[in-house]
């Protein structure tokens, strides 16, 4: 059993939610026609391709809400559960990896998201949190993809 939910954790939280408020107002989201969605749009399909051949199943692509978005969820043969992939490009030679690109807070924020859709959404079952890094090449052209599984909870 759990440590009991105190009063001081539910004053973090409350906090922590109102900074995730002020935050998501102030940061623009990528709008369908811009640069930065569409590099997005080219990693996530260069992912996906590269998932499938590994047997994984696509049940849903920018599943989304005012709040937070999951790029892929899907099933993958041999695993008995719901895989949810966050995905993340960088140019080769860069400064820092996809993989490191998804830090803490990032984390945290696909997982509330994860708890909140897939609920929306009635899919259910154990869920594990995948990465896959897309390096792309100057003319931002995907040229390998590398997968990290169970990479966060």
């Amino acid at each position: 059993m759990g440590r009991p939910y105190t009063f001081s954790m539910f004053l973090l939280d409350l906090i922590e939610a109102v900074i995730d408020a002020a935050r998501d107002k102030l940061k623009p989201r990528a709008q369908k026609g811009s640069a930065k969605r569409r590099v997005g749009d080219v990693a996530e399909d260069f992912a996906l391709a590269f998932l499938e051949k590994q047997g994984f199943s696509l049940l849903e692509r920018n599943l989304g809400d005012e709040k937070g978005e999951l790029d892929l969820v899907g099933t993958q043969r041999g695993y008995d559960g719901l895989i949810v992939v966050e995905v993340r490009a960088r140019k080769e030679g860069g400064m820092m990896s996809p993989r490191e690109a998804v830090d803490h807070r990032k984390q945290k924020q696909v997982v509330k998201t994860a708890k909140r859709l897939l609920k929306r959404k009635s899919l259910k079952g154990r869920v594990r949190f995948d990465i896959v890094g897309v390096w792309l090449d100057k003319s931002g052209q995907p040229t390998k993809a590398e997968r990290f599984e169970n990479a966060f909870r």
